[in-house]
């Protein structure tokens, strides 16, 4: 099947407002069932077939998928939106609404050839897109495309996906890199190393992928300084949703999970300290939420997430709106959404560890899910494209216009 004969009407011109009520009432439907596996998942290293198919039904999992391929073509917003709400459940499927629907959206920015192979069969598909091989990588550049050998840890979401779109640096004659090539490999052609054994995000199957000389034509790649200069290989340049700027795209995509967990975490301590009386130990309050010290640490919590929560909505709409036009942000807009993300995550962090403390040690308990929250959230604050520095230097560096200190890619 040719994805590009299928469904003519484009999701530009559908309701996206309804589109995101929709997903968000189908998904509150399957939260009791995610949060109900939560800990088996965690167990088990990997969410359940029954879980994940559930995400992929209700569309959490298909909010980037093109609307002629089966998908919602959703917008960004509703990706935040849906993340919040899967993230009260569990952070691992929280974290699987990250990976997957952006693997989707690197998807419908590629060629009509790796649409038609990702999408052939629907929106059911899923890509794994791990972007940083182990040193001793190789590929070789032939006339039709690259041989390419190595493995690639840290894949989230490589039980269930069926593609892997790998990202590789380019070397200039010197063996320094100048950019970086993205290309789609069929899971047939890859192992899957089980090597994700770890205290936080424990379900998302972020094992290594490895390849031996597996071939990938140059119809299936593309430049990572092509995505950043807003050149895309689609044929569809109606689809507003594959325009979306990918530098601030890149920054921000990683605080949605963080900001979903530290609000699930806030939710959660509310509901524990405010559902009966639980008294503050070493002193003589019978009620901990009658002492300064508890309403101050919820106040500050509290302002800490719906700041962030409310710069990553405006973020998120400003992404929308972006794409709509066409036209990606200028630099300085880059680096201030850059720094922005960077303050939501020192924010969360700060409110974390706030609500850590009013819970006590008890957070701690295995019978808590705070526990499992705050392992999640500690696992993806940290994630690579979660460090503040990076994205502060981004945003220094766009202020003094210091554009020859290339340091990132992903500017």
């Amino acid at each position: 099947m040719n994805v590009s004969t299928g469904n003519a009407q484009t999701h530009a011109n559908a309701d996206r407002l309804a589109t995101r009520a929709r997903v968000l009432a189908d998904v509150r439907a399957i939260l009791p069932l995610i949060a109900s596996q939560a800990e088996m998942a965690e167990a088990n290293r990997e969410l359940s077939p029954e879980c994940f198919a559930a995400l992929v039904d209700s569309g959490a999992l298909r909010l980037f998928v093109a609307w002629r391929a089966g998908g919602l073509e959703a917008g960004y917003r509703t990706y935040l939106e849906t993340t919040l709400e899967v993230a009260s459940a569990c952070g691992s499927a929280a974290w699987m609404c990250f990976i997957t629907n952006h693997g989707d959206w690197h998807v419908g920015q590629m060629s009509q050839s790796v649409q038609d192979a990702v999408w052939s069969a629907g929106g059911r598909a899923k890509v794994a897109v791990p972007l940083t091989p182990h040193p001793g990588w190789r590929a070789d550049t032939l006339a039709a495309g690259y041989r390419v050998s190595g493995a690639w840890p840290y894949t989230s979401g490589s039980t269930y996906a069926n593609w892997a779109l790998i990202a590789m640096p380019k070397l200039n004659g010197n063996g320094q890199p100048i950019d970086s090539i993205m290309g789609l490999v069929a899971m047939a052609d890859v192992e899957v190393e089980d090597t994700w054994r770890v205290s936080g995000m424990a379900a998302t199957g972020s094992h290594t992928l490895v390849i031996r000389d597996a071939f990938i034509p140059h119809a299936h790649t593309q430049l990572l300084s092509d995505m950043i200069a807003h050149r895309f290989p689609t044929p569809h340049r109606d689809e507003a949703l594959y325009h979306m700027d990918v530098g601030v795209v890149f920054h921000s995509a990683t605080l949605v999970p963080v900001v979903a967990l530290a609000k699930a975490a806030f939710d959660l301590t509310l509901a524990r300290i405010t559902g009966s009386p639980k008294p503050m130990s070493f002193s003589f309050y019978a009620d901990t939420t009658k002492a300064p010290a508890t309403q101050f640490a919820m106040a500050k919590a509290a302002w800490n997430i719906e700041t962030a929560l409310e710069q990553l909505r405006a973020t998120s709409d400003a992404i929308d709106a972006q794409a709509a036009t066409g036209q990606p942000f200028a630099a300085l807009e880059r680096g201030r959404y850059a720094m922005r993300a960077a303050q939501g995550h020192r924010l969360c962090r700060e409110a974390m560890d706030l609500l850590l403390d009013v819970q006590g040690a008890g957070s701690f308990a295995l019978s808590n899910p705070m526990q499992r929250i705050w392992r999640d959230f500690a696992m993806a604050t940290r994630h690579g494209m979660s460090v503040p520095g990076l994205k502060q230097e981004v945003y220094g560096r766009a202020l003094l216009g210091a554009v020859e200190q290339h340091m990132t890619p992903l500017v």
